[in-house]
């Protein structure tokens, strides 16, 4: 274990994108994928060895990183560390590559779900679940993070529509695959053959497919990465779904169009407020109380300054009327 922390240390750290994790190139070409974690934080092995599963169970796809060895957290190394495949390419141009962000997302939705006992988890009820989420991070971040009344007032205005909405879907079954959650086109990678590879599996769980889709193309996550930064409009948008859908097969395609635009609502809600969460705690100082505290501190000046001009910009409240604009 020495050798591959050694191997670690000597190998090259590439730029850092977010608060959860950074990559090492090791010199035998793999990549060590670093989870952050605050030292003595108690929770870390379990959230690392969550994310070990997620790669095994959909390693079959063939559309993730190979995983090769789990790096237990230790002193220096408190999050832990996986060691997996380093995979050469970019982030997707958009809108030409969504075609292949579509294949990769069919071909990882479909795959089984784990069996009981798994570390991965599940939403029985994701719209419910993914409300709830909405519901906390309104509650504690919202008023902290969007300095604008009106643009306060449209969020919560769309978060009681949900709520409405909730009263006639939350008991309706809804169609459940191995979800990815946190799938803007930053965390996809195109190869040369051009394969999109899914690289980001923190957040994976048995959860709604319609997520996955919204969170690729909503402009809240298409602007993210500074390497894709493209606002899709909406015949892009209905494109891509086209394409997904025709490659999941009728049966499953009308099982989920009716969740389609409802999940791509809440999608939005959830993106919005995970970038008050981000505002909020990225700027206040360290609560030693609370190890999920969030931190950007790994991240370069330049990156730091584009993820705070993009949540500025995502609060504007143009922005949140254009992007409400296509439902309502």
């Amino acid at each position: 274990m020495a050798d591959m922390l050694d191997e670690i240390r000597e190998g090259e750290a590439l730029p850092a994108t977010g608060t959860a994790h950074g990559h090492v190139r090791l010199k035998d070409g793999r990549l060590a994928r670093i989870a952050y974690a605050y030292e003595d934080d108690p929770t870390a092995g379990a959230r690392l060895h969550q994310q070990a599963e997620a790669f095994r169970h959909l390693a079959p796809a063939g559309r993730t990183p190979r995983l090769h060895e789990v790096i237990e957290p230790r002193p220096g190394l408190p999050g832990g560390a996986l060691i997996v495949d380093f995979i050469e390419g970019r982030a997707p141009r958009l809108p030409d590559e969504l075609d292949a962000m579509a294949d990769t997302l069919a071909r990882l939705h479909s795959l089984p779900l784990p069996g009981a006992g798994a570390r991965i988890p599940h939403q029985n009820n994701p719209f419910r679940t993914t409300l709830d989420v909405v519901e906390e991070g309104v509650r504690r971040f919202l008023d902290k993070a969007v300095a604008d009344p009106g643009a306060r007032a449209e969020i919560v205005e769309e978060l009681e529509l949900m709520r409405t909405m909730a009263k006639t879907l939350v008991d309706r079954p809804q169609p459940l695959s191995i979800a990815l959650a946190d799938t803007h086109p930053g965390n996809f990678i195109v190869d040369r053959a051009g394969i999109a590879w899914f690289v980001d599996l923190e957040k994976v769980h048995v959860g709604s497919p319609a997520i996955d889709l919204a969170h690729a193309t909503l402009p809240t996550s298409t602007v993210w990465h500074p390497d894709v930064g493209k606002v899709l409009s909406l015949a892009e948008v209905e494109g891509f779904y086209e394409s997904y859908l025709k490659r999941i097969g009728k049966i499953r395609a009308a099982e989920l169009q009716p969740w389609l635009q409802p999940m791509r609502r809440l999608t939005w809600l959830r993106t919005t407020m995970f970038m008050a969460r981000w505002k909020v705690q990225t700027e206040a100082p360290r609560d030693p109380s609370d190890p999920s505290q969030w931190s950007d501190a790994g991240l370069s000046p330049a990156m730091r300054d584009h993820l705070r001009s993009r949540i500025a910009l995502s609060f504007k409240r143009e922005t949140i009327r254009a992007i409400r604009a296509e439902w309502l």
